[in-house]
């Protein structure tokens, strides 16, 4: 009886850690490719450079964001530029300023940690010292 269980340790084990790198957190590969595609267009194109950081950049996002934290500020941002009355709650609020400034934050510390141009540091206009 202790043989079999020595043997069911190491398959416990392996499930276990099979059910947390495949958790209720993962992303659908799905949401993935479109991060990815969607990075690879703004930043100029179907590379291998673009994939490579796009990836690293998605891959930064999901270690910090939970897949349902993910879809509600991607909602958002594309709420942002939806017209008329229906979308407004996607446009105004606390809720949704709110939850698109900290994705735009988490959209920049990923950016600079996978070597893409912050967008918002290259839309700067360089300071005068007067």
């Amino acid at each position: 009886m202790n043989a079999s269980r020595l043997i069911a340790v190491p398959f416990i084990l392996l499930g276990a850690a099979s059910a947390v790198a495949h958790g209720a957190d993962d992303y659908p590969t799905h949401e993935t490719v479109e991060y990815v595609i969607d990075c690879m267009r703004q930043y100029g194109g179907m590379t291998y450079d673009n994939l490579y950081k796009c990836s690293c950049s998605f891959d930064y996002i999901a270690s910090k964001m939970t897949h349902d934290e993910f879809i509600m500020a991607d909602t958002f941002m594309r709420g942002q530029a939806a017209a008329g009355e229906r979308p407004e709650i996607l446009r105004e609020g606390e809720l949704a300023e709110g939850t698109r400034a900290s994705y735009e934050e988490m959209q920049v510390k990923a950016a600079r940690h996978c070597f893409l141009p912050v967008q918002a540091e290259a839309e700067k206009e360089p300071e005068d010292d007067d």
